[in-house]
């Protein structure tokens, strides 16, 4: 191949590999196959909790970081002001006080007419009381919804993490779980992850 068959190659195969990316700014490539895929996210702390004391973002990077077996890597892109669930191309984390009665969290996932997940963004309710008593409780329910962000459906088994609450026995908050069980790990392992 020619000097400039090779530079066109190079050109096209440097075009084709930032389209990929280009309608999901907020993952990012791998450097290898080895690499694990990265997912940036953003936190709106607006309307976190008083309780919290400021400390909602390192609540979401712990229960992000059960996430890390699965073989993905979250990566913290900064504050921002977007609210959850504003189609911006951003994974955006944050508080909702205006959620329905009885729901703790949502993870709402942006999707192209193609079926390509733009971005999933999450909003936990901050009028739960229960969260503030049982801070165990809280961790859970985030790691569930990092679970959604990953791409997993709930689970039957009362166990794991993404079991959904309503369909098991009632549970006392202190035997929660306090990471992704094996099962959930492997359910992860096994998806797509985000895509």
């Amino acid at each position: 191949m020619s000097r400039s068959g090779r530079i066109a190659a190079i050109l096209l195969l440097a075009a084709v590999a930032g389209t990929a990316y280009a309608d999901d700014p907020d993952r990012v490539p791998s450097g290898s196959p080895a690499d694990p895929p990265v997912l940036r996210w953003y936190y709106n702390p607006h309307g976190e909790p008083a309780w919290l004391d400021g400390e909602g973002r390192k609540r979401v990077e712990e229960a992000i970081e059960a996430w890390a077996p699965c073989g993905v890597r979250f990566e913290f892109a900064g504050e921002t002001d977007q609210s959850p669930g504003l189609r911006d191309g951003r994974n955006v984390i944050g508080w909702d006080a205006g959620l329905g009665p009885g729901q703790r969290a949502i993870t709402k996932t942006m999707m192209k007419r193609d079926g390509k997940v733009v971005e999933r963004d999450v909003a936990f309710n901050s009028s739960r009381a229960e969260f503030r008593l049982h801070p165990r409780l809280l961790r859970k329910v985030m790691m569930h919804e990092f679970g959604h962000v990953l791409g997993l459906k709930h689970s039957p088994d009362c166990r794991d993490v993404m079991s959904l609450g309503a369909d098991c026995r009632r549970v006392a908050p202190d035997e929660l779980p306090l990471v992704p069980t094996e099962n959930d790990l492997e359910r992860c392992r096994a998806s797509t992850g985000p895509s």
